[in-house]
């Protein structure tokens, strides 16, 4: 079947299925790249191994990086296609993300081993899957320079390794490698990578000015604003809570006597309990009596749409937080969206109002507080202050 017209069956039947407009415009997006993909290789007709091919090319071209959201949507959007072209109808339903294996069998031991040394370690499944990446990434290297042995490994293969990885990658792969070799329990190899620095390229993070947070309040209090979104927005504004951590808040997570939400963070495994201040805790309660779908689930955000599914992904968020900017005016300018801006503008306005940093990030959730310095790079006024004036510069006034 040729590829132009399998996909748009798949998009038909995507809005056939009541899926929401947001998951329909992320998979044309999939759609799009996965045509150019196939163009660059002659390919007009849909096969299971060019889908295998595109499933598997997880790294984007514009940054250099791994992207489990893409992973995910690429190994789902060719699930679909393969249950069609399998039985003539797209099979729709929860799929889990695909899990990537080394190419060489010899490594697949010590690969599964691995997978069981990070369940062990960490509960995030994202965390486990960054791991796993890099023993992946490690495994086909290894087998592309002649194969070896994990266990064998030599301190100048492995800066052969490092030297040939993408300047974007360089840091992910310290991280890698440094859990891989805890795995290996090799301490030498720790050793050789211990003097190796690559700086964390950071930018001045963009925040909401003051007349778009008046904006923004004001568009969520307007007719018509799902109380839903209003509650996770609101939630974003007040605590800075990662898109990850609202999805996955559950009804049991809030404790109206004691006015608190405790959950433990996707990404840190941190337990995190914050006060539910009452403008946060009124909004969730108009979603939860007014306009919360009367089914049983243990989550607290739930989709519009029939059969009314927990919210899935960073993406749900995103979009939740971009329509609300969009009709409030806000211009993105090159600035980020989504509820990692509301997290960034959270904690600016905690260091804005001289809270110690590291309440700041007890708040936030970080491990360490040096995790939250760089957000003192979005207090704009106070850097200004720090800087000379250029008259003295040019008068030769520093000694």
């Amino acid at each position: 079947m040729k590829i132009e017209e399998i996909g748009s069956l798949l998009i038909k039947a995507l809005d056939n299925a009541n899926y929401k407009k947001s998951t329909v415009f992320n998979y044309r997006g999939v759609l799009r790249r996965f045509k150019t993909f196939c163009n660059e290789r002659g390919a007009t007709e849909y096969s299971a191994e060019i889908g295998s091919e595109y499933a598997n090319a997880i790294i984007s071209p514009k940054t250099g990086k791994y992207s489990a959201e893409r992973h995910f949507l690429q190994m789902r959007f060719i699930r679909f296609l393969d249950s069609y072209m399998e039985n003539g109808f797209f099979v729709f339903g929860e799929m889990k993300r695909g899990r990537l294996k080394p190419s060489n069998p010899n490594f697949g031991n010590e690969y599964e081993k691995f997978q069981g040394f990070l369940k062990t370690k960490y509960e995030n499944e994202n965390t486990i899957h960054f791991y796993e990446y890099g023993m992946y990434c490690l495994t086909q290297f290894m087998d592309e320079a002649g194969g070896g042995d994990l266990r064998s490994l030599k301190p100048d293969f492995i800066m052969k390794y490092f030297t040939q990885t993408s300047e974007a990658r360089k840091r992910a792969v310290l991280c890698e490698l440094r859990c891989i070799f805890r795995f290996l329990d090799r301490d030498d190899l720790i050793e050789t990578i211990a003097g190796i620095h690559v700086p964390r390229k950071r930018m001045i993070i963009p925040i909401l000015t003051d007349c778009e947070q008046e904006s923004l309040q004001t568009t969520i209090e307007g007719e018509g604003f799902l109380k839903r979104d209003k509650a996770i927005i609101m939630l974003g504004l007040t605590s800075g809570m990662r898109a990850i951590d609202v999805i996955k808040l559950k009804l049991s997570d809030i404790n109206w006597t004691n006015e608190t939400i405790s959950f433990r963070q996707s990404k840190t495994g941190n337990l995190v309990c914050l006060p539910l201040i009452p403008s946060v805790g009124n909004a969730i309660v108009k979603y939860i009596t007014e306009e919360r779908p009367d089914v049983r689930s243990e989550y607290l955000f739930l989709s519009e749409t029939i059969p009314h599914l927990p919210l899935q992904g960073h993406s749900s968020c995103y979009y939740i937080v971009k329509r609300c900017f969009e009709k409030a005016g806000i211009e993105k300018s090159g600035r980020i969206f989504g509820m990692h801006m509301l997290r960034h503008n959270v904690a600016s306005t905690m260091i804005r109002n001289e809270i110690p940093i590291e309440t700041i990030a007890a708040i936030l959730g970080h491990s360490t507080p040096d995790t939250t310095n760089i957000y003192i790079t979005t207090d704009e006024e106070r850097m200004k202050s720090c800087v000379l004036p250029l008259a003295l510069l040019s008068e030769g006034g520093i000694a």
